[in-house]
């Protein structure tokens, strides 16, 4: 007696266009917890969505690399390619084909990111440029806190009652990772107006629209919305301006000034838990390996060209260690 092959769910369906396995693709990955924002969903389907155009909307079992190197040389960024390898690894595992065409193209080199490092001082100067308490909320919150861009749209008032702790919850931070961050000293006073004003409910940057177009000079809030991200990034950058700080501020930096600064405080691994991330690694690489500009100023501070023709004294804490180690030293 013979048996018949069961195929995967999707293995034994007929044709199907590109942008109905872009849906059943997405639906999988906020089934298995892959995908957890609304945010992130469209930045997928943005890209999904733009290789279906360039291969015609034909069924994925019909693609091949080159249509994969078609898209990646319209949309170069990194995620692209990474996407498309997600896409494709769900297409093998549900049966729809035996190979991976993303996997067949080299991948991209990273280029090197530049992040513009704020001083402790411009750090202070932005926070005593901010005028209004929408404002203050906005800076202090981002420094302070280390909170992202969509952390920040997404706090209400139920994230600050507990006292002296501040509650990232997993349905606003990257990755469900909840965290508690304390209440840094400079923000107390933002924090209790908050728990004060703040219904639990309510968001604590909500949506506003002027009332009075269109002069747009006052502006009525829903308490029951979070704001926009171009209006956070917009609030930013005016503070920034109105500080004095000539470089481009958007609200990321206002969480590279909290990595760079509170980061090499508080050490390594509370760092790590501080600022949400999965990887201890990306801590190091991008907050604590990294000398900041306060540093800098410092290792250089009382030197001169005159005063060193004499030679160099011994460095207080030489980069290069004047023995070896035995390999029983506390690290």
């Amino acid at each position: 007696m013979t048996y018949p092959i069961l195929q995967p769910e999707l293995g034994h369906l007929g044709a199907m266009n590109f942008y109905r396995a872009i849906d059943l693709y997405l639906s999988d990955m906020r089934r298995y917890g892959r995908i957890n924002s609304d945010r992130s969903e469209l930045s997928y389907r943005t890209r999904l969505n733009s290789h279906g155009e360039d291969i015609g909307n034909r069924d994925p079992r019909t693609t091949g690399r080159n249509d994969v190197k078609r898209t990646l040389s319209r949309w170069p960024h990194p995620n692209t390619h990474a996407i498309l390898v997600s896409f494709y690894d769900w297409c093998m595992e549900e049966g729809i084909r035996k190979d991976n065409p993303a996997r067949q193209v080299r991948k991209a080199k990273k280029r090197e990111t530049h992040v513009y490092r704020m001083t402790a001082d411009e750090v202070v100067s932005l926070i005593d440029a901010c005028q209004t308490t929408r404002e203050s909320r906005l800076i202090i919150l981002g420094v302070c806190v280390g909170a992202r861009s969509q952390e920040l749209r997404g706090l209400r008032g139920e994230h600050f009652q507990r006292d002296d702790f501040i509650w990232i919850s997993p349905d606003i931070a990257k990755g469900q990772r909840e965290r508690w961050v304390p209440v840094l000293d400079e923000a107390r006073a933002v924090v209790e107006d908050i728990r004060d004003s703040v219904g639990l409910d309510h968001y604590v940057l909500p949506a506003r629209r002027p009332s009075n177009p269109p002069y747009n000079t006052s502006w009525r809030e829903y308490s029951e919305k979070p704001s926009s991200p171009q209006a956070i990034w917009r609030t930013v950058q005016d503070v920034a301006k109105r500080a004095g700080i000539a470089a481009h501020i958007h609200p990321h930096l206002l969480r590279h000034a909290f990595g760079d600064h509170v980061a090499k405080h508080a050490g390594l691994r509370a760092a790590q838990a501080l600022l949400g991330h999965s990887s201890v690694d990306t801590t190091a690489s991008t907050y604590v390996d990294q000398p900041g500009l306060d540093e800098i100023s410092i290792s250089v501070h009382g030197f001169s060209y005159r005063g060193a023709t004499g030679g160099y004294p011994p460095a207080e804490h030489p980069a290069i260690p004047l023995e070896a180690t035995t390999g029983i030293e506390p690290v």
